[in-house]
């Protein structure tokens, strides 16, 4: 993708929405800048956080989605987790 961005008079871009989604960027994301060969680069800096933090949402019709984070993440804890937090609800699992 090509795009063409405008610096605001405080030296701000914004990234176009496509390039955020593709590249799982939110408010609050944190990006390396290199120069380079008189190039500015532009990557996702790494998570130094090794939490296994996930988001699940159910949605409607009831279905559970595991949404990206950006963080490293175990969908077989997410699930497990879910699958423990309906058993407590529901009574069926020992306090």
């Amino acid at each position: 993708m090509n795009a063409e961005l405008t610096l605001d008079s405080a030296g701000r871009i914004v990234l176009p929405s496509a390039v955020r989604r593709a590249l799982n960027l939110s408010a609050g994301s944190r990006l390396r800048l290199d120069v380079v060969a008189q190039r500015i680069e532009l990557t996702p800096a790494p998570d130094t956080d090794t939490d296994t933090d996930t988001v699940l949402e159910v949605e409607a019709g009831k279905r559970t989605v595991l949404r990206a984070t950006g963080k490293v993440s175990s969908a077989a804890a997410a699930v497990r987790a879910e699958r423990d937090a309906l058993a407590d609800r529901a009574g069926k699992r020992p306090a």
